[in-house]
């Protein structure tokens, strides 16, 4: 069995059922409760790349757990009697786990490293082979139906995840209620076709959309939609991000989350690697595009580069290199003028090729006539969460006097 320490709780399901699809079972872990946090803490520096941090625990978390996918899983019990566990002879089926790593030449490369030193601290790695995840979608890149399902599966989770920024701020109780009933069965069947590699996106793709029109497209109501831009986990991972959407949702605005198709697709470029499912994360890319469900147009990856190195230089690849600016103005550019920055310590995506291009993403903004409001907020294992929330609340409260100063003066 493959573990995969994921950073997107809304992409992991579809990509757990297109990688068991191959033959091999997996397991994709993107949520875990604070005991995550602490597992990771326990053997990671709290200076550490974040996302590292959070794959080591993760994957101790899952290999501690009663239950799960295997007699390897019911670790808590030995652990707990002081015995040392040897996870790979504990079980018929062998684990191994693939740690991705989504920014180019940062410290999240650290990754893989940091799973095995919490393992080995955990007593629960012995004979557990750690790889990173270039190797295995290297691998995963010369089987084509093996590229497609998984291009396939985070296109989906676009497909959901969009619709559901675009719908739900907008609807009742009862009306949500049944949105979110609706787009879990989506995803039920979704998952199931996936993992039976009979998954047909543009066929799911008009399925979703025949079943969403009875929500119609709401019609927004003046109310501030803020995008949120940052490296791939920060804007991802909710567990990182302290539930980011749900509470700028609760402050009355609109979120809007950029697409993890092209951002991927880029990631891959930057680190010259899996060249078909790169161009496969492309297509789909324009398979979205007509997509009615979706709020904002799905950009392809060439699109965020023309768009990001108007602020970043090309040959600036470290991290998310152009694609943080990309995305931010791509999102100025189709009215979301208030933008929150979602960064953690010591990121280069964000310290480098994000940080440092929020006063030129500014000046462009201000160059083209648009007024963009850009926040950052920090997260970290140690950060308070009282200080993000109250960060905020300062956003949003920002964001709404200026919806109404664009309603008075268009």
């Amino acid at each position: 069995m493959i573990v995969v320490p994921f950073f997107s709780t809304w992409h992991a399901p579809f990509v757990e059922a297109a990688l068991s699809a191959g033959g091999e079972a997996c397991r994709v872990l993107a949520a875990g409760s604070e005991e995550a946090v602490r597992a990771g803490l326990e053997a990671v520096n709290n200076d550490a790349c974040y996302a590292a941090l959070l794959a080591a625990g993760r994957t101790v978390e899952l290999l501690r757990a009663d239950g799960g996918a295997s007699d390897a899983m019911r670790a808590r019990a030995a652990a707990a009697a002081g015995r040392r566990v040897d996870v790979s002879c504990a079980s018929d089926e062998p684990l191994r786990v693939a740690v991705p790593s989504p920014c180019v030449r940062c410290r999240g490369d650290d990754a893989p490293y940091l799973v095995r030193q919490a393992l080995a601290a955990s007593e629960l790695g012995g004979g557990v082979p750690v790889i990173d995840g270039i190797e295995a979608l290297e691998s995963a890149a010369a089987d084509a139906r093996a590229v497609a399902r998984l291009a396939d599966a985070l296109a989906f989770g676009d497909a959901l995840l969009q619709a559901r920024l675009r719908i739900r701020p907008y609807t009742g109780p009862a009306d949500a209620l049944a949105l979110d009933a609706l787009l879990a069965a989506c995803a039920d069947r979704a998952r199931g076709a996936l993992a039976a590699d009979a998954f047909a996106l543009e066929e799911g793709l008009h399925v979703l959309d025949k079943e969403l029109s009875d929500f119609g497209a709401p019609a927004r109501d003046g109310r501030p939609i803020v995008g949120v831009v940052g490296a791939l986990p920060a804007v991802f991972d909710e567990r990182m991000n302290a539930g980011l959407v749900a509470s700028i949702e609760r402050e009355g605005c609109e979120v809007a989350l950029p697409y993890l198709l092209p951002l991927a697709a880029a990631a891959l470029r930057g680190k010259g690697i899996a060249v078909p499912l790169g161009a496969a994360l492309d297509e789909r890319c324009l398979v979205l595009q007509r997509f009615a469900g979706a709020g904002f147009r799905c950009p392809t990856a060439r699109d965020l580069e023309r768009a990001g190195t108007e602020i970043v230089p090309r040959f600036l690849v470290q991290g998310a290199g152009w694609a943080i600016a990309g995305a931010a103005l791509l999102f100025a550019r189709a009215g979301v003028r208030d933008l929150v920055y979602a960064r953690t310590f010591g990121c280069l995506a964000g310290q480098v090729t994000g940080q440092g291009a929020v006063k030129p993403l500014r000046v462009r903004c201000a160059a083209e006539g648009m007024d963009a409001s850009i926040a950052t907020i920090e997260f970290d294992p140690g950060t308070s969460e009282v200080n993000q929330l109250n960060r905020i609340k300062l956003l949003t409260a920002v964001a709404k006097r200026a919806a109404k100063r664009r309603r008075n003066n268009p």
